[in-house]
């Protein structure tokens, strides 16, 4: 008998976990609940379709389907998401909303033509299970705080950052959620609108029919907010639109791309926003990344390289005495981790700063100040949290872009932590 380990483990479709349901897009979907996929993906090839979930942001291999079982889901999947089954020549976008018993789950359907066939890609669109909870995004204490005390002012920009995919729009959320929204007018402009905030007022882009985002910003101004969310930063008559928003006296929460808190203010500045704006309009700063978290039930402790100690003493931080090493297990699906946490650089806007910033200092000159007023980068801070043994190196590598020879564990301590 195949337990769901091995199962996992050899790259087939977890069939013998989920129960005698006898529709195959019910069994389909139970798999990747399961496994705790936030995305599916499916893609056609000469052998059928093939399944990818991603799993706490890593892409996995799961099963190729042969040509009739295939086309038959994709049917499936179409339907269940109200668009045509016959196939399509352009982009198209559905929605299912999955029920089974107490169980509730939005999966947002993307269908796209690719050669002469189709590609689907599911997201699902999950509630944190704690709610909109600052406490569970992996910030320090003292981060928490500095965060809630600008949230608490009310007034002025909140530049959330990071690439695609580090959780900005769930720090967006769970930072709207420090205030009492029942009795805040809170409206927000997203593109689109991923997940329900209770007493929030919220905006979808919709371009086919002129609602911008620009345009958004713009009738949101109008309504006399007191809180706006701005789902992603990405042209210079938005940028420019909530920066003066921010200067009129509004609290403006928005996501934008860059990779570190220095970059961002660039970042802002590039979209066409004058520095001595960016200087007057900004209160804080919030650069993040995700790293998945080991597994609790099987990770070995190991000894730290010297290479590894290299790391820890070249950013000033003691090195431990052990770190984490992922394994594998049932409790995880094989994976090796379970879950993510975020990593942070908080930067709060002083006077200082704020100076620096309309005289337009350069990325680097910010960085220093900041490295030497002691702001924690992302870099320091997933080091901290391998060194807490949430996480393991080779994660703070893949999130950072550490130099690999530098973190990766010698062959005799992989060794030792295999036997123990």
């Amino acid at each position: 008998m195949t337990t769901a380990y091995e199962t996992q483990t050899t790259g087939c479709y977890r069939t013998g976990t989920i129960g005698p349901y006898g529709d195959a897009l019910n069994t389909f979907l139970w798999n990747a609940i399961l496994e705790r996929a936030t995305d599916v993906h499916l893609h056609c090839i000469d052998e059928g379709l093939r399944v990818l979930y991603r799993v706490d942001g890593i892409v996995h291999p799961k099963i190729v389907f042969p040509g009739d079982t295939g086309r038959k889901l994709l049917n499936q999947i179409k339907s269940a998401a109200g668009l045509d089954t016959v196939r399509t020549f352009s982009p198209l976008e559905g929605q299912i909303h999955w029920r089974h018993n107490t169980s509730k789950l939005d999966i947002r359907v993307t269908l796209t033509p690719v050669q002469d066939h189709e590609s689907i890609h599911l997201r699902f669109l999950r509630l944190p299970i704690d709610g909109w909870n600052m406490e569970t995004l992996g910030l320090s204490k003292k981060d928490q705080q500095v965060v809630s005390n600008t949230i608490h002012t009310q007034s002025g920009l909140v530049l959330i950052c990071g690439g695609t995919g580090s959780g900005k729009t769930t720090t967006m959320y769970s930072l709207a959620s420090l205030l009492d929204l029942s009795t805040t007018t809170t409206y927000s402009i997203e593109d689109p609108v991923e997940y329900t905030l209770s007493y929030a007022q919220q905006i979808e882009v919709d371009e086919r029919h002129g609602l911008t985002m620009h345009e958004g910003l713009r009738t949101i101004l109008r309504m006399d907010p007191d809180l706006i969310m701005v789902g992603e930063i990405r042209d210079k008559d938005s940028a420019i639109v909530a920066a003066r928003a921010a200067l009129s006296g509004k609290l403006v929460l928005a996501t934008i791309h860059a990779h570190d808190a220095a970059g961002a203010i660039d970042s802002l500045h590039y979209l066409g926003v004058p520095k001595q704006i960016i200087g007057s309009a900004l209160r804080l700063v919030m650069a993040q990344n995700l790293v998945r978290k080991v597994c609790v039930h099987c990770s070995d402790s190991v000894e730290p390289t010297e290479q590894v100690n290299e790391v820890f003493a070249r950013f000033s931080m003691e090195r431990p005495e052990t770190l984490k090493q992922a394994n594998a297990c049932t409790e995880c699906n094989g994976y090796g981790f379970y879950e993510r946490t975020g990593l942070f650089e908080i930067l709060p806007i002083d006077e200082k700063l704020k100076t620096m910033i309309s005289d337009n200092v350069h990325n680097h000159g910010l960085s220093q100040y900041l490295r030497a007023q002691g702001i924690t980068s992302i870099m320091q801070d997933g080091l901290s949290k391998a060194a807490q043994g949430i996480t393991a190196m080779d994660e703070v590598h893949r999130a950072c872009k550490i130099n690999p020879s530098n973190i990766l564990l010698t062959p005799a301590s992989q060794e030792t932590a295999h036997h123990n």
